[in-house]
């Protein structure tokens, strides 16, 4: 008959304690923290595991960068808003303007709060979000429209005259990917959204002012003299209704279309975002299933493992005459 030697007997009931012993602080760990695999190494679905981790965690960078671009998607709605409102309060100073039973003294009066809607037109086109400007294409560390002067007068408001910063790179949209599959576009350069809007207010403001503003506000070498009353009376009209259209055009072919086209990345950035919760509760799932610990089965069986473990050392002390302080 073969023998078992003492020292082998030791060795297997100690082994059997010690087994029972991880097998309760196993099952005990699964109920604490939810989980029967932390770590993908923890599973033969290693490689299965880590790529659903991975794909989480590249969606919530995605959602991240979702959060950020709508912010400033809807500043922009909100200064493109505010443009739109400052044209049609102009247009209808100009509507009041143009009419000739203004005085040239009375027309000037008017002009006073065109000035500050120009001004407040400039101010959002040079708009800032999170220290950078809005407008500025990839050159977003410089202002789109600088403050220059006219010839003529030598000061004053109708002295002032803003001018777009055509450096390289302002004429640059930037793009942002908010998922695998799709890129929304983050804004649109200055000159674009507010170049004809400048042009008007100015020729509009000085016109009421006084002064005529030949060639556009826009171009390099911004010109324009003193109207002579009361022959220019006429002129000056004249000058008023051509603000008019282009205030006209600037609100309908470019502030206009500019809310629609922010709404339409609105709403593409919306859609990215529901594809990418639908992923990533698709993903949550899969990796619930391979990591997630049953309740009810971890209970059980750490009920079992403590049986065990309790037998174990029951044993191990009447075959070895342990104390329980022995093997602890």
């Amino acid at each position: 008959m073969r023998r078992v030697s003492e020292n082998q007997t030791t060795r297997n009931l100690v082994s059997y304690a010690l087994e029972n012993k991880r097998r309760v602080g196993e099952y005990s760990k699964q109920l604490t923290t939810g989980l029967k695999v932390e770590k993908p190494s923890d599973s033969i679905d290693a490689g299965t595991i880590s790529r659903y981790q991975q794909q989480i965690a590249k969606i919530d960078t995605y959602n991240s960068t979702i959060a950020q671009a709508k912010s400033f998607l809807q500043s922009q709605d909100d200064i493109v808003s505010q443009a739109s409102q400052l044209l049609v309060r102009a247009n209808e100073i100009a509507q009041q303007g143009a009419n000739e039973t203004l005085s040239e003294f009375s027309r000037s009066q008017l002009a006073e709060e065109v000035f500050q809607i120009r001004d407040q037109m400039a101010s959002l086109a040079n708009s800032t979000f999170q220290g950078k400007y809005v407008y500025g294409g990839v050159d977003d560390d410089d202002a789109p429209y600088d403050l220059q002067t006219y010839a003529e007068p030598v000061d004053g408001d109708a002295n002032k005259r803003y001018v777009f910063d055509a450096e390289p790179g302002t004429d640059v949209s930037k793009t942002v990917r908010v998922s695998d599959d799709i890129s929304v576009t983050l804004n649109t350069p200055a000159d674009k959204v507010f170049g004809t809007s400048m042009e008007a207010l100015e020729r509009l403001s000085r016109a009421l002012a006084g002064y005529s503003t030949n060639p556009a506000s826009g171009t390099p070498d911004g010109t324009g003299t003193a109207y002579t009353f009361p022959d220019d009376f006429h002129t000056q009209t004249s000058d008023i209704k051509a603000c008019i259209d282009l205030l006209n055009f600037a609100r309908d072919k470019e502030m206009i279309p500019e809310r629609v086209a922010l709404g339409g990345r609105l709403r593409r950035i919306e859609t990215g975002t529901a594809l990418l919760e639908l992923t990533k509760n698709s993903a949550k799932e899969a990796l619930s299933r391979l990591q997630d610990a049953d309740e009810a089965e971890a209970a059980s069986n750490l009920q079992q493992a403590q049986t065990a473990l309790q037998a174990s050392y029951s044993v191990t002390a009447k075959v070895l005459r342990l104390s329980i302080l022995d093997y602890v």
